[in-house]
């Protein structure tokens, strides 16, 4: 498998992750885990694109 799939497929699980934490948070302000799991995805989804676009 290559890698742009899996770094694909990292992403999507990060974003799932991400709203079944902000799903069962029941505060106001976001959990600091939250923004991880979104920043990790927002990661893996640029590198993602880059290898799909930039190589053959």
């Amino acid at each position: 498998m290559q890698a742009r799939y899996i770094l694909a497929a990292l992403a999507v699980a990060f974003l799932i992750a991400a709203a079944m934490r902000r799903v069962r948070n029941t505060r106001r302000r976001p959990d600091p885990a939250i923004r991880t799991c979104l920043l990790i995805a927002l990661i893996f989804t640029a590198v993602a694109a880059w290898l799909q676009w930039h190589t053959s």
